[in-house]
């Protein structure tokens, strides 16, 4: 017995002395969780006029990442979101006009992308202009959409009408419920989309924000006395930077409501816990002329109507600061999905932000659409701080304009219309390279 009990005892001893000396097993690491996204798409907001928006300020201005140089690719509501949501250029996605969300192919979009990898998904708000209210948009769980308006405006919230008192208010609410109806469920992330009508017109502000007083400080452009050489249609127009301070101060009138919205927002997210793991970005679709060179309108190839807000958010993902690339509104998509650790399913146009080099310049362009008024098509190529070089296509006539952005950055003169030839850049080699560029596909082949 002594000698099988030592035999025993040795034999034991022998196996926890190998179980001591064999390398510990490690659990491999488990994959980062993606994060939520709220994607906030304002309608017709320029640069500057998001300044009065305190609260949003403090929480994405101050610690996000603001591109100071986002532009709409296409300024017009319907074609941008189209852009904005697949990371295509209009040409790509087919929505050149209002009317033609018909034609978008939603399995090539970001909601599409993001709800195939496993995200909940919902949308407030205005989306697409001439979208059936009452029809849910694909790859979308959740929807309160309408077309437009402030007070007792349309809604369809999930298949039922409703007529709330004050649309941008309705909007946040439905934002700050989708939050909470997807954080019963705490492991999946999710995607909402919160389309505030505001700042476009008719500008009916809250009643508490009625009488405010704010101020708008009018650009050279609005003071531009001869417009001799710019493209016929815009010398139709007479609005005066008067005219155009005051729809600012309309304008903003009402993002003092999406503020408060944005504040609930951010505290509905503080909490449920989930304010760390949101990836928020914040944008206008386009922009608005208020009175450069004469204008009311987007629709247009000048700064006022393409240069938009951009703030990108996600404390310790996103550095903050203020980044001064051209980013077009392209690019929207695919850094999102760069920063949810997801690869595009489909050809996109657009670059991450946060991978890709910088662009030395990008494509804006525009179909003409009987529902804008009289503006013609165009297609311009525009290199931030360096050159702005734009086609006109009215009928057979094609009106070029370039204008050096280093020394005339609010687009004064243009230099093909001057009277002088010598400094002017090569014209047939901008044309041809903008009229390849008209027609790119994918990152690799779109500027």
């Amino acid at each position: 017995m002594t000698v099988i009990r030592r035999a025993v005892a040795a034999g034991l001893l022998a196996g926890l002395t190998m179980l001591t000396a064999a390398p510990a097993v490690t659990a491999a690491p488990a994959a980062p969780r993606r994060p939520n996204v709220l994607l906030v798409v304002l309608d017709d907001a320029g640069l500057g006029q998001i300044d009065v928006m305190r609260h949003t300020q403090a929480w994405l201005g101050r610690t996000g990442r603001d591109y100071t140089h986002a532009v709409a690719t296409t300024p017009s509501c319907c074609p941008s979101r189209s852009s904005i949501l697949s990371g295509r250029y209009v040409h790509n996605t087919g929505v050149i006009q209002q009317d033609k969300i018909g034609v978008y192919d939603h399995d090539r979009t970001l909601q599409h992308d993001l709800k195939r990898a496993g995200y909940a998904t919902a949308a407030a708000g205005k989306l697409f202009n001439g979208w059936e209210l009452a029809k849910r948009p694909p790859y979308v769980d959740h929807w309160a959409l309408q077309h437009g308006g402030y007070v007792k405006a349309h809604f369809n919230v999930d298949g039922t009408d409703v007529y709330p008192p004050y649309s941008t208010t309705f909007t946040g609410r439905q934002v700050t419920g989708y939050i909470d109806r997807f954080e019963r469920d705490d492991d999946r992330p999710w995607f909402i989309y919160a389309g505030f009508v505001a700042p476009h017109s008719p500008y009916t502000p809250e009643p508490k924000y009625a009488d405010v007083q704010l101020s708008w400080r009018a650009n050279p452009a609005t003071r531009e006395k001869d417009r001799s050489d710019k493209p016929a249609y815009v010398r139709k127009y007479r609005v005066s930077g008067a005219e155009g301070a005051r729809t600012a101060i309309a304008q903003m009138r009402t993002l003092l409501s999406v503020d408060d919205q944005m504040e609930a927002i951010r505290r509905r997210l503080a909490a449920t816990g989930e304010l760390d793991d949101t990836l928020v970005v914040f944008l206008s679709d386009n922009g608005k002329s208020l009175g450069e060179h004469g204008l009311p309108t987007k629709f247009v190839p000048y700064q006022g109507s393409v240069r938009v807000p951009l703030l990108l958010w996600w404390p310790g993902r996103v550095p903050a600061g203020r980044d001064s690339r051209v980013a077009p509104l392209i690019d929207v998509t695919p850094t999102v999905l760069d920063l949810a650790g997801l690869s595009p399913s489909y050809r996109v146009d657009g670059r991450s932000l946060l991978a890709a080099p910088r662009r030395t310049g990008v494509l804006l362009e525009y179909w003409h659409d009987k529902a804008n008024g009289n503006v013609p098509s165009w297609a311009s190529t525009y290199a931030p701080g360096a050159y702005q070089y734009i086609e006109t296509y009215d009928g057979p006539r094609v009106d070029r304009e370039y204008y050096d952005l280093r020394r005339d950055p609010w687009q004064l003169t243009n230099l093909l219309a001057d009277g002088r030839t010598a400094g002017d850049p090569d014209v047939p080699a901008l044309s041809a390279a903008l009229a390849r560029a008209r027609t790119c596909a994918g990152a690799a082949d779109c500027p």
